[in-house]
């Protein structure tokens, strides 16, 4: 059955803070913690899903110690991160940003072995892990937030993002991450077809992660109830321990 990643630490347990969260995860016995990566204006790795704050200021534009005070329980930097959770658990690293790829994967291959480090993001993030790091196993996201975006575009991105063969091809993807609403709609008939595993995210639903848990064309289920997915997981291969180990 698909391997576990664990978004943003997600442990079943509301109102933690990350670090606690985080622990958590790796506690319950996933294969996989997912952290997503975005660099301060003061060049500080942190771990932070959203380009802005609460207040509506991006990242990027703020010094880490103004960050941390925005985002209270929730900061954390890579660092702690993978004081936390590295030789721990495997390690699903979402790069949100181009331009410090080598600072993000030197300061994860110093904590995690090359075989527990993932790491998904967009074409050209992923173009540059492969060609620097062939070995890093890297994935290409699909399923991009078109709110906004003219029509026309929005259009023909979700079309490539259906077909993703050029993409693939150009940016050496080793698998993709998809979101559940593609997946079932082309993506993972195309990956069973040409043999590359699929990631699907983020699914939250009981029945959802059942429905995917026992798809075979599933390689990873990215999940913010990895508690859900496991006791699914524990159901459905009687053979499985109580604490699934990392592959």
């Amino acid at each position: 059955m698909p391997l576990i990643s664990a978004h943003r630490g997600g442990c079943g347990v509301d109102g933690l803070a990350a670090r606690e969260r985080y622990r958590r995860a790796i506690e319950l016995g996933v294969d996989f913690v997912e952290f997503d990566v975005r660099r301060s204006l003061d060049e500080v790795m942190v771990v932070c899903h959203d380009p802005c704050t609460a207040s509506g200021r991006a990242v990027c534009e703020l010094e880490y110690g103004a960050l941390a005070e925005e985002l209270a329980g929730e900061a954390l930097t890579l660092a702690e991160l993978l004081e936390i959770a590295g030789g721990k658990v495997g390690l699903h690293l979402d790069l949100k940003e181009p331009g410090y790829e080598a600072a993000v994967v030197e300061a994860a291959l110093a904590h995690c072995p090359l075989e527990r480090l993932v790491i998904t993001s967009e074409d050209s993030v992923v173009k540059t892990i492969k060609e620097r790091w062939p070995r890093v196993r890297a994935g290409l996201s699909l399923g991009e937030d078109l709110h906004g975006i003219r029509p026309w575009v929005a259009a023909g991105t979700r079309l490539s993002e259906l077909f993703p063969a050029r993409r693939l091809r150009a940016c050496g993807a080793d698998f993709v991450a998809v979101h559940q609403r593609l997946a079932g709609l082309n993506v993972l008939r195309y990956c069973e077809r040409v043999g590359i595993p699929a990631w699907v995210w983020t699914v939250d639903e009981e029945p959802d992660i059942a429905r995917f848990m026992k798809d075979s064309r599933v390689a990873t289920l990215i999940t913010n109830r990895p508690d859900v997915a496991l006791r699914v997981r524990q159901r459905g291969d009687p053979r499985a321990s109580d604490q699934p180990t990392t592959t």
